[in-house]
């Protein structure tokens, strides 16, 4: 038996660990998600209300008659005692009005004013802490600067980032100063430090953490406990009991030897279910081991049935080649694989009389044993009738209409068979021939190819009596060739359920049309099993060629 490294217990409590922890987890997401979404409203109302009181102080045109000045003027000194008592108020990290110039790496923006604390003024004696006009070297990364540039033309509407600096995370807010003509000429910043949140993440990050292993601990000891006594105890009283019975079973055959031990689960659930149904389906399989027994005997003695009847069909067809060794005005070949064990196609050939070679290709409906008693009888009647013909001249339409009249009789099973049977006569090379819904035969011309001939034919036999069938006449000179086939050939279906088809018939012809029937048949062949490749055979494949001397 298998044993297996990752027993049920130990995956029900990995499970439901992951699912305790994975559910903590999305909670706590959820909870900090909402409690920063919270914390940014707050702080952009915070900053919008500093920023929009700043506004009302700020003069736009004379703001920009001092950038583009370089000289303070009143209301300027005005603004930047306003944005100092602003400093004092609020609890901002900067407040500052910038003109942003230019994306690159340095001198991207431009200072104008700065607001101070009162600690800050006094520290620098109250000069200020830039310089209008001065550069910022390289204090805005262009991703930042990005920011600014697009503020400038936001119209008076305030627009918030979020940034990581070198005094920690800044929450910024941004407002275009316009002047008098409504165009932007520089921008008010206020940066607000968000450590509160970061902090307040930090511990919420170790919270969580304790509420995990603490939540993750009880539950799984209780999860546990319940799991072992309800399902997993049960659950192994069950797989011992199975192992016992598969290790009972391996390589035993007598069924009585097999036995299964009741694992006792009263849980009143599913799983006591289970006990009951792993009880009845050994009792079951004990049954049907010796049902198998029998029917495994009976499958044999039938094999060996068909085999034999193999064989006894095999032996019915002429299979010795050559088959006239004694004439040398023809050659003749011919093969039939079935596609079961017995078959329903059959081929035939014998001497009427000294002149006349009676042929003969059908294909009985149906496969299997039925098929291939009908064929038996067809083949017996054919040849029969035809033999009653030697020494006088022969009709194959009136051989078929009177061994369709015969098959007709007692047909209970509805079967019947097509038919092509042709007489030709050896010394002339007439050929006189009757089909009852068989496939077209393919002549070959001294020195052209194979072609279909497509000859008149009646219904198949044993389909109704009193019918009558038409006679096809043709002549072989030296070295033509006659091929004659069942349905099998031309229906041989590749995995791509597309057929072989005449077209692909007539190509495989051609590849050796001068050479002996055994070449082209086998050239054919070639071309079938090519085509189907691993494709399961419908149909029986049979194939007769006649090359006339």
């Amino acid at each position: 038996m298998k044993t297996y490294r990752n027993p049920l217990r130990r995956s029900i409590l990995f499970g439901c660990g992951m699912f305790v922890i994975l559910l903590c987890l999305t909670l706590s997401v959820l909870g900090f998600a909402i409690y920063y979404n919270g914390m940014m409203e707050k702080y952009q109302t915070y900053i919008g209300d500093a920023l929009t009181l700043t506004m009302t102080e700020i003069d736009g045109e004379d703001l920009k008659r001092c950038i583009e000045s370089g000289e303070k003027s009143e209301q300027f000194q005005h603004t930047q005692d306003f944005l100092n008592r602003v400093m004092d108020r609020y609890d901002f990290y900067f407040l500052y009005i910038v003109k942003p110039l230019n994306l690159n790496k340095t001198d991207n923006m431009m200072d104008v004013m700065a607001g101070m604390t009162e600690a800050e003024r006094e520290a620098l004696n109250g000069v200020s802490s830039v310089t209008l006009g001065g550069l910022t070297g390289e204090s805005y990364p262009p991703k930042v600067a990005q920011f600014y540039l697009n503020a400038m033309d936001g119209g008076q509407k305030i627009s918030y980032y979020l940034n990581y600096t070198e005094f920690g995370f800044m929450y910024t807010g941004l407002v275009p100063v316009l002047d008098a003509s409504g165009n932007a000429v520089a921008i008010l910043a206020a940066d607000l430090s968000i450590r509160e949140v970061v902090d307040v993440f930090l511990r919420y990050v170790l919270i969580v953490l304790a509420e995990i292993v603490i939540l993750s601990t009880l539950f799984l000891f209780i999860l546990y406990r319940w799991l072992n006594r309800r399902v997993i105890a049960p659950m192994t009283k069950l797989e011992r009991s199975a192992q016992s019975f598969v290790l009972s079973s391996q390589g035993e055959e007598n069924p009585d030897a097999l036995t299964f031990k009741d694992p006792e689960i009263h849980t009143g659930d599913e799983l006591e279910s289970l006990s009951s149904a792993l009880s009845s389906m050994s009792y079951d399989m004990k049954r049907f081991m010796k049902n198998l027994l029998k029917v495994t005997a009976e499958k044999e003695r039938i094999g060996a049935e068909l085999n034999v009847a193999t064989k006894i069909q095999a032996d019915m067809l002429p299979r010795i080649f050559p088959a006239f060794p004694d004439r040398k005005e023809f050659d003749l070949y011919a093969t039939m694989t079935p596609a079961k064990e017995v078959g329903g196609d059959f081929y035939d050939f014998f001497m009427i009389d000294d002149d006349r070679l009676a042929m003969v290709m059908a294909d009985v409906s149906g496969k299997g044993v039925p098929a291939a008693l009908f064929m038996v009888i067809a083949k017996t009647l054919l040849k029969n009738r035809a033999q009653q013909d030697a020494g006088r001249e022969i009709h194959p339409g009136q051989i078929l209409a009177d061994v369709n009249n015969q098959l007709c009789e007692n047909n209970d099973e509805e079967l019947f068979v097509t038919v092509w049977l042709g007489v030709l006569a050896i010394s002339t090379g007439h050929l006189i021939s009757a089909s009852a819904g068989h496939e077209y035969p393919a002549f070959y011309r001294a020195g052209a190819k194979f072609e279909l001939q497509k000859e008149r034919h009646g219904p198949p036999l044993a389909t109704l009596s009193g019918l009558r069938y038409r006679e096809n006449e043709t002549d072989l000179g030296h070295g033509d060739a006659l091929f004659i086939y069942t349905d099998g050939v031309t229906e041989a279906t590749s995995a791509q359920e597309e057929l072989f088809g005449e077209e692909r018939m007539i190509n495989a012809l051609n590849v050796h049309a001068e050479d002996a029937p055994e070449t082209i048949i086998s050239d054919v062949r070639k071309d079938i099993d090519a085509f189907v490749k691993e494709a399961p055979q419908f149909d029986d494949i049979t194939m007769l060629c006649l090359r006339y001397r």
